[in-house]
């Protein structure tokens, strides 16, 4: 019986010893996504944009920021450059003073109960600045939780400012429109998508072609997030390669 016993024990610490092994090997192979990864930091960082990143500069510079009506057609570093603005206002104080929420992703009462306590909770800044609270997606919410939103914006204004982003600013209703300073986003150029892949991929040592470059610039439409999803990168290099591949394999066969 105890022979028994202490197989069964040495066989439990020899399986306690593999998992701890396995979950040691599961957080040394983890990556950080490249999107949060290579997340640009300073305002004169970003490329594209220029005028909205002009703006920017001069509410950094002049440490007074307005509400601000965040238009986009698709993603363009909005959030970032926004941050980037805070960084540089901010400070040390900036992780506790903004938040960031998706209006399509929460219930319109919770999210209400998120802006609310936020806007209401004390956090000690910078003289002169305020937190911030970042509404993606503002044109999904419905006209009453707008108009929610917008007595929020008008009661917390001493300690609070707002940068509701939306794709389509006549779905923001008018009151919300006229507290805020309008920001307008395009899409990058293929150069300026192609120009950040390249330092990316360079850094990374992700061996690629040209054809395979092309292709994610391609397919990313001027989007520089879904160009720095690091395996749909890979992925689709390693597709497009192999479909070239493929294609001139074909092709000497032909002759």
């Amino acid at each position: 019986m105890m022979d028994v016993e202490m197989v069964e024990s040495s066989a439990g610490e020899s399986g306690s010893k593999q998992a701890a092994s396995a979950s040691k090997g599961l957080a040394a192979t983890y990556e950080l996504p490249w999107v949060e990864k290579y997340r640009l930091l300073k305002l004169n960082e970003i490329d594209g944009n220029e005028e909205t990143v002009s703006r920017l500069e001069v509410f950094a510079r002049e440490g007074n920021i307005p509400n601000s009506r965040i238009v986009v057609s698709v993603s363009t570093k909005k959030t970032t450059s926004i941050l980037c603005l805070e960084r540089a206002l901010l400070g040390p104080t900036m992780k506790e003073s903004v938040l960031e929420l998706n209006a399509s992703n929460d219930r319109i009462d919770v999210m209400r109960n998120k802006i609310k306590m936020f806007a209401q909770q004390k956090v000690t800044l910078p003289k002169g600045r305020h937190k911030m609270i970042i509404l993606d997606e503002a044109d999904s919410m419905t006209d009453g939780a707008q108009q929610a939103l917008r007595r929020t914006m008008e009661s917390n204004s001493k300690t609070t400012r707002f940068a509701p982003a939306c794709n389509a600013s006549d779905k923001i209703i008018e009151p919300i429109q006229s507290r805020c300073a309008g920001l307008r986003y395009t899409k990058l150029t293929d150069a300026q998508v192609l120009a950040r892949l390249i330092e990316v991929v360079e850094k990374e040592k992700v061996q690629c072609t040209d054809d395979g470059l092309e292709a994610i610039v391609f397919t990313a439409q001027g989007d520089m997030r879904q160009v720095l999803v690091s395996k749909d990168i890979r992925f689709t290099l390693y597709i497009v390669e192999s479909a070239v591949l493929k294609l001139t394999m074909t092709r000497c066969k032909d002759f």
